[in-house]
């Protein structure tokens, strides 16, 4: 199936949509990063600041402001062919000490209060092969089944095998011209040892090599023959896209087209429309009903309702129908999001597990497509199916937001009845025989002088005191002050709130 890439460029940022069968399948944002900043797939050198073996895991220091973390898993090949390591799960403490220097790549990007994770397992990838450092065979494509096709690839790449490592053919390779492939082995395994001397001439930890972002590793990644088109509005990258694809692609050298209509890329394609939606926890299903995707720390928790959904043959065949439905776009929202880590779906009830396995194997063939490592788990007796999925970068919704100040990033704010309800409870407690000042935002201060007013005469009865409102129309809604009126000194009763007297100091200083 043709598959189609657009790619819009503009001042500091650069983003790329992916395109199979005209649905939307892959979307990247890619932005200027810090000098020391780490992607995936960036190549540091670390140095081990501790090593937990209750955890598994070791602390290393790359040159950026959180230390980044080893598992044990990961860092297998550092045992150099250790026996106790082939049996059970690879121990840290045995594969890693405290103070030594390290050359690994960037798995994940360090999100929320995480560190980004790293592997010795390094990869570096090419347009046709990928040189592996912790294996020394040639490993092919899944697409390359055939025995004999295999032993003819082996051939072609014959004595430029590398000898510091191995090499992955991606399916490219079969129509790839035997030099060619042996020239970008070649070329892979010397980058790898001059990665290596770089790292032995190194003072400290930092990175050794950043991965090709944006357009750049679009291209390298995407361009083969099954691409029916490429479209980029930035004249620039275009000339830069067509010299890539002549050296390393140029089957697919005529699909790449300048974008130049007045109407902006994303939106002549509805792109826009798409990211949008992908920032919604609510999805619609096609028939009706929804689903709904909440991120907690410690999981992404997906809820499959049937809303108003109608099926023929009772419930059971309404659940099936349902969570057929949820779990197709369960695969694709999680991809289109960038979600990762573990998921629990808690799908409508089934009784017949013959229905259940439907539902467990179209997950499963929904995401037989996606890059990512991923795994589909079994439904449980509550109607709840696990899935998990490989974290690399940051999820859409981070890159594009961030927590609201006002809820303090639980996503709702407490409504104006329960923050003037508290503000009565607090003039209450004070219990003063002197009139009172209370503050708070409009919507608040409205609802006092409307709906809370017989409430707020109950307040003034019972402590025997006149209450004066005042609004402060800056103020986040669950800002509240209450005090005594002689408390409140001349100065403060004039005084601008802390973002007024910023804005009047701005203006100041202009």
């Amino acid at each position: 199936m043709a598959r189609e890439i657009m790619i819009s460029v503009s001042p500091g940022e650069t983003r790329i949509a992916k395109f199979e069968g005209g649905q939307l399948t892959d979307l990247a944002y890619e932005r200027e990063r810090g000098e020391n900043d780490v992607a995936v797939g960036d190549i540091v050198l670390g140095k081990v600041t501790r090593v937990d073996p209750s955890i598994n895991l070791a602390f290393i220091d790359i040159g950026t402001d959180r230390h980044a973390v080893l598992l044990g898993y990961d860092a297998e090949p550092l045992g150099d062919g250790d026996p106790r390591e082939r049996r059970g799960r690879p121990r840290i403490d045995r594969l890693v000490e405290e103070g030594q220097s390290l050359v690994l790549v960037v798995v994940s990007e360090a999100i929320a209060n995480k560190g980004a994770k790293l592997s010795a397992k390094i990869t570096l990838p090419g347009q046709h092969l990928v040189f592996v450092t912790y294996r020394d065979e040639i490993i092919f494509s899944r697409q390359i089944s055939d025995e004999e096709e295999k032993d003819r690839l082996r051939d072609a790449i014959g004595d430029a095998a590398p000898d510091n490592g191995g090499l992955i053919l991606r399916t490219s390779a079969s129509t790839t011209e035997p030099e060619a492939l042996r020239e970008e082995a070649t070329t892979l395994s010397t980058k790898w040892a001059e990665i290596c001397e770089d790292a032995g001439k190194a003072k400290g930890p930092g990175i050794l090599i950043q991965e090709e972002v944006g357009p750049i590793r679009a291209l390298r990644d995407h361009l083969s023959g099954d691409v029916g088109r490429v479209l980029i509005d930035d004249g620039e990258l275009v000339a830069t896209a067509k010299a890539y694809a002549k050296d390393n692609a140029p089957e697919i050298l005529d699909v790449i087209e300048h974008y130049t209509d007045d109407q902006p890329l994303f939106e002549a394609f509805d792109i826009e429309h798409d990211i949008e939606r992908l920032l919604s926890p609510r999805v619609p299903l096609k028939g009706g009903g929804w689903i709904m995707i909440q991120e907690t720390e410690a999981l992404i928790a997906i809820d499959v309702n049937s809303g108003r959904r109608r099926v023929q043959g009772g419930k059971e065949a309404m659940a099936l129908d349902t969570n057929l439905a949820a779990v197709k776009e369960v695969a694709k929202q999680i991809r289109l999001r960038g979600l990762g880590g573990a998921f629990v779906i808690d799908l409508i009830q089934m009784r017949e597990e013959d229905n259940m396995i439907k539902v467990e194997d179209t997950l499963d063939a929904a995401m037989k497509n996606d890059p990512l490592p991923h795994k589909v788990g079994e439904i449980s007796d509550f109607g709840l199916l696990e899935l998990t999925r490989k974290r690399a970068s940051k999820p859409l919704n981070r890159q594009l937001t961030e927590k609201c100040e006002p809820c303090e990033g639980r996503g709702v704010q407490l409504t104006v009845e329960t923050v003037g309800l508290d503000l009565l409870r607090r003039a209450m407690v004070l219990r003063q025989p002197t009139d009172l000042i209370m503050r708070a935002n409009d919507e608040v201060a409205e609802w006092l002088d409307g709906a809370g007013a017989p409430l707020l005469g109950q307040v003034k009865e019972r402590l025997g005191v006149d209450v004066n409102i005042q609004a402060e129309s800056v103020w986040p809604r669950e800002q509240v002050d209450v005090r005594t009126a002689a408390s409140l000194k001349p100065r403060e009763e004039t005084a601008e709130s802390p973002a007024e007297e910023e804005a009047t100091e701005a203006s100041e200083d202009a």
